[in-house]
């Protein structure tokens, strides 16, 4: 069956169509009142047609044409202003299994699980080793011995600017002086190469280089952590990330400014992920108390829980629309605790009144907890209409840094129900984790690994 677009001359977007007739009308995720016909057009402009929206399987878009007849188009395919309606068709309704929250917004959705969430993955293998000079620690000659690369956080390139499909996985280590690097793989599995390996011609695998590299011995700089999602308002990639403030004695001490400021988030941005190339949101004060002159979008707070440190932060946006900034704050002691921001933007930020939400109040680990941000996944909606959320997290102790992973369920990101089955038996590592879904399969990526879960889901 031919597919008809205006003004067609070729056929090059139809071979990016698999044309199928259907005996039975799918429910569509949108109600009767988002389903109307619209123009649709490819990413040259060329093509076009009229259809309705009916789901997403996969990479693929189906569309009803007037004439019932039903077609499957590639995201990718659509034109820029065609994916950014159907973004926020699916993130301003309730997902279903066929229009899921898109993966680039870091919320994994979950909405269609028919059973809690495994306790055990069926996979994991290592995809990050240290391999270039600026990934050992200019700290001290003995830990040089101690490979820390990980903290990963992977995103497709399937949008803005020269989006290549490939899927991008941004990482660093946490010892003098880290930047933020890139490996890309053309599947979600892998195999992840650094960009100095996919170009021989370049220094390093950095996006962003610490502007004290290659570092001294003795000197603390690094950015570490980064935490990726797009931001479908500015059409630009969002990229936060930790870093360490030279000055953050003079920041303690100045009347203005709140905590310690000793490692704080920042904000990179850029509109084209192939570019390679960010731009920092600078400090414009005047003040010399936060050198290098980066604007900390989530500072350290003068609450004790988040007095010492601002950093290690899962950023993501909920279906609601909203960002949530899932936190890791460490106080004077060293004692880690989660607890949440939201905004409407990505940029300024309100943390909640009720932090920390996961810290222990009693006994020896009140003391000595290292509590840190896993993922957030999508539940979907309960019987009086309110938005589900599962919470992942890791729990360790000072001394004993074993990261074990816990679950947990909640409406409001202030209640938190754990799960009581315990803890997880997946392996986490420092950092958040990284989520990505694909059909029935949940890739976590962690510290320098990738583990692989069967999500129990209807097939």
């Amino acid at each position: 069956m031919t597919v008809l677009f205006r003004r067609m001359k070729k056929w090059t977007w139809v071979t990016a169509l698999l044309v199928t007739c259907f005996c039975s009308i799918h429910t569509c995720a949108l109600g009767q009142a988002e389903r109307k016909l619209r123009t649709w057009r490819d990413s040259t402009g060329k093509f076009s047609i009229d259809a309705e929206f009916v789901r997403v399987a996969g990479e693929q878009v189906v569309l009803r044409r007037g004439d019932k007849k039903e077609i499957s188009i590639l995201r990718t395919q659509l034109s820029l202003a065609d994916q950014q309606y159907l973004r926020k068709l699916l993130t301003t309704t309730s997902p279903q299994s066929d229009g899921r929250l898109d993966n680039n917004l870091k919320c994994v959705d979950l909405s269609d699980l028919t059973g809690a969430l495994p306790m055990d993955v069926v996979s994991s293998k290592q995809i990050l080793r240290r391999s270039e000079p600026w990934e050992y620690s200019t700290w001290k000659p003995e830990s040089r011995k101690d490979d820390t690369v990980g903290y990963p956080s992977v995103v497709r390139n399937d949008r803005g600017k020269n989006p290549d499909g490939k899927y991008y996985l941004y990482f660093a280590h946490h010892d003098p002086t880290s930047g933020i690097g890139c490996a890309i793989a053309d599947s979600i599995a892998g195999p992840y190469r650094k960009l100095k390996v996919l170009d021989p011609g370049r220094e390093h695998s950095m996006v962003l280089v610490n502007p004290h590299s290659p570092g001294k011995q003795g000197d603390p700089s690094h950015y570490s952590s980064p935490s990726l999602v797009w931001n479908e308002d500015e059409q630009l990639w969002f990229m936060y990330f930790h870093y360490y403030n030279h000055f953050h004695r003079l920041w303690e001490e100045h009347p203005d400014y709140p905590g310690g400021g000793n490692q704080m988030t920042a904000l990179a941005t850029t509109p084209d992920l192939s570019s390679h190339s960010w731009t920092i949101v600078p400090d414009e004060r005047g003040d010399k108390v936060n050198i290098p002159k980066i604007q900390p979008v989530l500072a350290t707070t003068k609450e004790p829980w988040m007095y010492g440190t601002s950093s290690y932060h899962a950023v993501q946006r909920l279906p609601t629309g909203d960002w949530l900034a899932f936190l890791r704050g460490t106080d004077v002691k060293g004692v880690c605790s989660v607890g949440f921001a939201r905004s409407r933007d990505g940029r300024k930020w309100d943390l909640f009144p009720q932090n920390p939400r996961i810290r222990p109040t009693a006994g020896r680990d009140a003391e000595l907890g290292i509590y840190r941000p896993g993922f957030i996944g999508y539940l979907g909606k309960g019987r009086a209409g309110e938005h589900r959320y599962l919470v992942v997290w890791s729990e360790s102790r000072i001394g004993a840094d074993v990261p074990r992973m816990r679950y947990g369920y909640t409406t409001d990101f202030v209640s938190i129900i754990p799960d009581r089955r315990g803890y997880a038996k997946w392996p986490a590592g420092d950092g958040l984790i990284s989520p990505w879904r694909v059909d029935d399969k949940l890739y976590l990526f962690a510290a320098k690994h990738l583990h692989v879960m069967q999500l129990p889901v209807a097939r």
